[in-house]
């Protein structure tokens, strides 16, 4: 199923294009701000996305900048009137899939979702113990692995908390079976109970059919609910009868249903905080967080950045069919500096994403934070961005000749003293000899 993030402020227009592209068989989240698209984003990464370049809480740009830690190789494309086109370019060129001008046909835009969107890939290996900071959290997770105990993951947006649900799955006895993930911020508040118990038929309007609930369809696999700190608290009380009585009912049902399953539960909230303020329930808690693990965030890891990096390019490389790709000699140095505010999910959504739009064998700093690319546009004069895309083509064709000038020059269509002149220009200015080439 083709998941569509559709952002659109013009309730009408927005309207439309969602019933026309659920007709066609996608699946639509349709947002009217940049702060829920972020909101959405979060929550789940789509197959495709579609923005206006115009909301009411910001830019195209400002939307890009915020959510390209979260796109991976997840399509986007911005819709614009004419008079936005010039910024549509600048989206293009740091690195968006595209854009539409309106009004634009809808024909034309369900090809171009068919031909770009692919569903993303899920962590193929555990992304710990590669550092001290996450040795002793890899030795907990393996043997948790074997104890069919409830756990309770702590820790930020994007450090791996499924990761580690999953890794614990795999290495458990429940190998086998079913593996379910439930972000609980992500269900509609009256649709929790149908979508964790699941219903009988005729249990409500619009109940055309039984529903199997996540309870009943993890089976005797596992339960990963992600999130738990955004529970409803009338859904906390029934989660508390399962884990205290193994027992649950679907709405409509008049008997019980037993639950096989193990529960793991991820929060990246302060429960201590919500549990002060009675929006989470401190026996629930307690029943949740039998076993307790924090996963740091990745700033707070940085000696992992760089083999996490590699083996995130190995994967990509393998899957796009590219297997001389790597990370250039600059991107490691650029890649520690980053602050991380998406943590491990945004260096893979960045890797995979750099990896999909690179046009040579190696990853660049440019490919890896194209944003960037956005700032030095809006600051920079004519003549600057000039000086910049040209020592960019230089220093490109050099990494493609491996350092050779009169190879590079060859390939620019330049001669060789005017390579030398052009790039100490951009460099310094000055009559330096330049670094890192062989003449």
């Amino acid at each position: 199923m083709i998941d569509i993030l559709l952002i659109e402020d013009d309730r009408v227009l927005g309207g439309a294009v969602a019933q026309r592209l659920r007709l066609e068989g996608f699946q639509v989240r349709w947002t009217e701000t940049c702060a829920q698209a972020m909101a959405a984003l979060r929550a789940s990464r789509p197959s495709f996305v579609l923005a206006d370049i115009r909301l009411p809480d910001g830019s195209g740009e400002d939307l890009y900048r915020r959510a390209l830690p979260f796109l991976g190789d997840t399509p986007i494309l911005f819709v614009t009137a004419f008079a936005d086109i010039g910024q549509a370019v600048r989206l293009v060129r740091a690195g968006a899939d595209d854009y539409l001008t309106k009004p634009y046909d809808v024909d034309v835009l369900v090809e171009r979702i068919r031909a770009l969107a692919a569903e993303p890939s899920a962590a193929a290996e555990p992304v710990f113990g590669l550092s001290p900071a996450t040795e002793g959290l890899a030795r907990d997770l393996q043997r948790l692995a074997a104890r069919d105990l409830p756990v309770l993951l702590r820790g930020e947006t994007g450090v791996g908390k499924e990761v580690a649900a999953r890794y614990m799955h795999a290495q458990s006895p429940r190998a086998g079976q079913p593996f379910v993930a439930v972000n609980c911020g992500a269900i509609a508040r009256e649709l929790m109970e149908s979508q964790f118990f699941g219903h009988e038929r005729g249990a409500f309007t619009g109940a055309v059919s039984a529903h199997v609930g996540h309870f009943e369809e993890a089976g005797d696999g596992t339960l990963f609910l992600d999130e738990i700190g955004e529970l409803d608290t009338r859904l906390q009380t029934a989660l508390l009868r399962v884990l205290q009585d193994g027992v649950f009912r679907r709405v409509g049902a008049r008997s019980d249903l037993r639950f096989r399953g193990r529960i793991i539960a991820a929060t990246n909230a302060d429960l201590n905080e919500r549990m002060a303020q009675r929006a989470f329930r401190e026996d629930l808690y307690f029943r949740l967080a039998v076993v307790e693990l924090t996963i740091p965030p990745l700033r707070q890891r940085p000696d992992e950045i760089e083999p996490l990096a590699r083996r995130f390019v190995r994967e990509a490389s393998r899957r796009n069919g590219m297997p001389g790709l790597c990370l250039d000699n600059a991107a490691p140095a650029a890649l520690v500096a980053h602050t991380w505010p998406g943590n491990v999910r945004e260096l893979r959504n960045r890797i995979e994403r750099a990896a999909a739009l690179v046009d040579a064998d190696h990853i660049t700093p440019a490919d890896l934070f194209p944003e960037e690319r956005l700032d030095a546009t809006a600051h920079a004069t004519l003549a600057d961005a000039r000086e910049q895309a040209e020592l960019e083509q230089i220093e490109r064709a050099l990494a493609l000749s491996g350092g050779r000038v009169s190879e590079a020059a060859r390939r620019l269509g330049i001669s060789r003293t005017t390579l030398w002149k052009r790039r100490r220009k951009s460099i310094d200015g000055d009559s330096a000899s330049p670094q890192g080439v062989d003449p």
